[in-house]
């Protein structure tokens, strides 16, 4: 686990301050340079500025036990969570740590307690264990694991601290004392060596603070999920039709396929400008031609469909000597490879988004064809994304709910993007 573990306490000379802290290392350069210590005192001393502990595992983490972290910033945040976690983030419940976050340095769990000591003023001194961590969520999520681990740390320095404490009165009792002379002179903070009477009290420190960061890795690991193996594991129909499938994300290429481009040159600008509106809508569109194949210009039209639908019955050739139908448009073509048009309908003041961004695209002269196409492709999954999404939300909660409408809002579907988005949903989001 990512983190590090500290012990603080406070100073009657130099405040709250971190006394001993452990954190896992790959380096190990910092398991021999020498701890970076500002003030000479008993009390603000833990092991020394030579001494460093070390666990090694088997996988190469090194656990480090030192005076100080051997890096700038984070020697500071210590800091700043030694005076927090000792000045004002106490649970004065006794219940367990108290988290506070910190959006820039990091995040942190506290735990505050008290070790009784003959030396100091109110015959007690303050320390907190602290655990410092950039990942929010985890340490929330094994805050009920590591504080109560905390407490059993802090009752045994407590209970070590109260047989010294004891012996010390039975020699002379300073509380008597000071309320007899009505003074105290105040000396340097003990150790925790001396005030535990335990030579070996930061080894028993270096052990638990290791195990909290093994523990806290073993609880919780993180596992990172493709967004496909994610839906394959929520919801495994999903993956149909979608930009998993294998060949989805491929451009139709060969003789039989007319580029865009070149179908916009061969139809004239404002044919092939109706014709990509129908076709993207979902209206039905019948090709009669006799120099240029019908195949030809039906595949080109297929590119501005997110999906390849073999024999679409929404674009097809005309049948021998049909003439022009009810209902759809109808693309003859005419003397000298010249098309006619014939269509009951007509463009809307704003087309759909994705038939301008198109557009924009192919007007892009930096964009050659096979850039174009792969292009053209990308907004279109783009697109049948955004229909699937709307189509799961209309299916759970009904077409006129606030949460579709919202989700239309997020994904910045207008009024003119509507009739785009009901035929992708009806014919591509089954």
């Amino acid at each position: 686990m990512n983190a590090i573990v500290g012990l603080c306490h406070f100073c009657e000379a130099h405040g709250p301050r971190p006394l001993f802290c452990t954190f896992t290392t790959d380096n190990d350069k910092n398991t021999t340079e020498s701890s970076r210590a500002s003030v000479q005192c008993s009390g603000c001393t833990s092991l020394g500025p030579e001494t460093v502990l070390v666990s090694r595992e088997e996988d190469g983490t090194i656990y480090c036990s030192r005076e100080s972290v051997p890096n700038a910033d984070v020697t500071s945040f210590l800091r700043q969570a030694a005076i927090r976690s000792i000045t004002c983030e106490v649970n004065w419940n006794k219940e367990g740590g108290v988290v506070y976050f910190n959006d820039t340095h990091g995040h942190v769990l506290s735990l505050t307690f008290q070790v009784k000591d003959t030396w100091a003023r109110g015959l007690k001194r303050w320390f907190s264990i602290v655990v410092l961590m950039k990942d929010k969520m985890l340490l929330l999520n094994i805050t009920p694991l590591l504080s109560e681990h905390m407490q059993k740390i802090s009752k045994e320095l407590q209970e070590l601290a109260e047989v010294v404490f004891d012996a010390e009165q039975k020699v002379c009792s300073q509380r008597a004392l000071r309320l007899k002379t009505g003074r105290n002179d105040f000396v340097q903070s003990r150790s925790l060596m001396h005030l535990t009477g335990d030579d070996n009290v930061f080894k028993r420190l270096h052990s638990h603070f290791t195990w909290m960061l093994k523990a806290g890795a073993h609880t919780y690991s993180e596992t990172l999920y493709t967004s496909q193996d994610l839906l394959k594991k929520l919801q495994p129909h999903a993956i149909k039709k979608s930009i998993f499938e294998p060949g989805t994300c491929s451009v139709t290429s060969g003789n039989d396929c007319v580029s865009l481009r070149l179908l916009e040159k061969l139809l004239s600008k404002a044919v092939f400008r109706i014709l990509m509106y129908c076709t993207l809508t979902g209206a039905y569109i019948v090709i009669k031609s006799s120099n240029i194949e019908a195949p030809t210009i039906i595949n080109g039209l297929s590119r501005l469909l997110p999906v390849k639908v073999a024999d679409n019955p929404r674009i097809r050739q005309a049948k021998s000597e049909e003439q022009c139908p009810n209902t759809g448009c109808f693309l003859e073509e005419t003397e000298n490879s010249n098309f006619s048009f014939k269509w009951a309908g007509s463009l809307p003041a704003k087309c759909p988004t994705l038939m301008n961004r198109i557009e924009n695209s192919m007007n892009n002269d930096k964009f050659n064809d096979d850039v174009l196409h792969q292009h053209v492709k990308s907004l279109q999954l783009e697109w049948l994304g955004i229909s699937k999404a709307v189509k799961a939300a209309i299916d759970s909660s009904g077409a006129r709910s606030d949460a579709v409408v919202k989700l239309k809002q997020v994904f910045g579907v207008a009024q003119h993007d509507e009739a785009l988005l009901n035929y992708w949903m009806t014919a591509f989001c089954i």
